[in-house]
């Protein structure tokens, strides 16, 4: 046999040997990625008394349902600029100069960064 030939039966086992793993590996990963939760909400004592987003709202309504939200008095804001960080920052699209993104209260805010002053 020729060389060409070799190589050209070599690459042939290779691509036909390859196919079944490859997929099995995407059947694994369409498993994990509809295992996934759409959307993540902490648990509703982190919300009591708070005033959220729309977006956030919606999260919590889907999540826990309207009477949870009322017995633990979370409101809903018109928009996603709000207070945040319990009354110490404000939602905003992009923070002032003086401000800081607060990066652990920012989820309350929905489409906005919950900033907070420097000072």
């Amino acid at each position: 046999m020729e060389r060409s030939t070799l190589y050209c039966i070599f690459y042939i086992i290779l691509l036909t040997g390859t196919t079944p793993a490859l997929c099995i590996n995407k059947v694994e990963q369409e498993k994990e990625s509809n295992n996934q939760k759409r959307f993540g909400v902490a648990a509703i004592p982190v919300y009591a008394g708070a005033t959220v987003s729309p977006w956030v709202w919606a999260a919590l309504i889907a999540a826990y349902g309207a009477a949870e939200l009322y017995k633990y008095s979370v409101s809903k804001t018109s928009s996603d600029s709000h207070s945040c960080a319990n009354n110490k920052g404000w939602c905003r699209d992009t923070c002032f100069s003086h401000e800081y993104i607060d990066h652990y209260h920012t989820p309350v805010c929905g489409n906005y960064y919950c900033c907070r002053s420097k000072i």
